[in-house]
């Protein structure tokens, strides 16, 4: 199909409405401990008080009595490192329509079958490319995290796999994405695929309230992030490619939250709630007030979302984003906001400020 622009591609019908509040996505973050490093890891491992199984499902069951809740991702750190997430996953599923744990696959799962095997279930596995670059991002984990990929596919467990794309990995990508296809094709597995974009946390730095939330670790982003029309690029060539084994999961290629379909509640380790995910700065306890609260406050700061009205909200243009830094990209690069970038990368003009980062380690 002929590209005509993102403005004359956005569809009317995908234009969203204020009052479409009524469902609601949860993210939670569930500790902040993890036996890995990534070197781009936003989490700072800094001891914090974590919310009880029972009050997680209390707080699940409170929000559920007043929303359907569309979608929960428990997250963390490495959510596998709470021994008591069976006691979370459980009223998880009762209440959502879809549950997904994401994890970096080095800790076994020791959850009930009977749990897993819900349709309505999935793991989400981190997988940055091949080994040594894999190993290289993300702490020597490949062959764990491949192992428990593979161990979900031989037991019928519901699992994707997600990249976060970086400088490092982004020339390699689609060839690696290739050579999996390749490798899945023995067993006859059918497997889903997306990529998130590395983000630059500096610039979310205002991002959110006045309630601490989990310390966000920075990182050296400018040798990391690479630049969103590279991004887009990426997205456009593998959107193209056909495979036999894998299916591409994304519908938008810069980091889009879809927010604006499902408003999110995201809550740190302590139950401190934000509406995006990698704000540093909470909006308030969500034990400290109720969710009725909560979500009130949800309901009003989506009214004023620029993506009901903005014409880069759409299929393969923009899934919406609720701080409007497409996590990091718009600040990091220097745009004033989202609409800016949209459109410098349409007219292909956008500028490579940073250099290539070192090379890899020899392997």
């Amino acid at each position: 199909m002929q590209n005509r622009g993102l403005i004359s591609n956005f569809s009317p019908s995908r234009r969203i409405r204020p009052e479409r509040t009524q469902t609601v996505s949860l993210d939670i973050a569930l500790t902040s401990r993890c036996p890995l490093s990534c070197r781009y890891c936003t989490v700072e491992k800094a001891a914090t008080r974590e919310l009880r199984a029972e009050q997680w499902g209390k707080i699940i069951g409170a929000i559920a009595g007043l929303r359907t809740i569309e979608a929960i991702s428990l997250e963390g750190g490495e959510p596998l490192s709470r021994e008591d997430l069976a006691e979370i996953l459980g009223p998880s599923l009762r209440h959502a329509r879809r549950v997904k744990i994401v994890t970096g696959g080095v800790i076994p799962s020791r959850l009930p079958d009977l749990l897993v095997a819900d349709p309505r279930f999935s793991f989400e596995v981190s997988l940055d490319g091949p080994p040594a670059i894999h190993n290289f991002l993300r702490d020597q984990s490949y062959e764990p995290a491949f192992r428990f990929l593979r161990e979900c596919l031989r037991t019928g467990t519901r699992a994707r796999f997600r990249t976060v794309i970086s400088r490092h990995n982004l020339p390699v990508y689609e060839s690696w994405i290739e050579e999996l296809d390749r490798f899945f094709e023995a067993g006859g597995e059918k497997i889903g695929f997306f990529f998130d974009t590395i983000i630059a946390p500096r610039a979310l730095s205002g991002q959110g309230g006045s309630t601490p939330r989990v310390p966000v670790r920075d990182f050296p982003a400018h040798i990391l992030v690479p630049s969103p029309l590279e991004v887009r690029g990426l997205y456009g060539r593998v959107k193209k490619r056909r495979f036999r084994n894998l299916f591409f999961l994304q519908d938008e290629p810069i980091r889009g939250c879809r927010a604006v379909e499902s408003p999110c509640i995201s809550l740190d380790p302590a139950g401190v709630y934000s509406f995006c995910c990698e704000s540093p700065n909470g909006l308030g306890a969500i034990v400290d007030s109720s969710p009725e609260a909560c979500l009130s406050q949800l309901d009003r700061a989506f009214q004023t979302l620029p993506c009901h009205v903005c014409p880069s909200y759409g299929v393969e243009i923009c899934s919406g984003c609720w701080t409007g830094q497409k996590c990091g990209m718009v600040g990091h690069w220097g745009f004033a906001h989202c609409r800016a970038l949209v459109k410098t990368m349409e007219e292909k003009k956008f500028p490579f400020l940073h250099p290539t980062p070192n090379p890899l380690p020899p392997f």
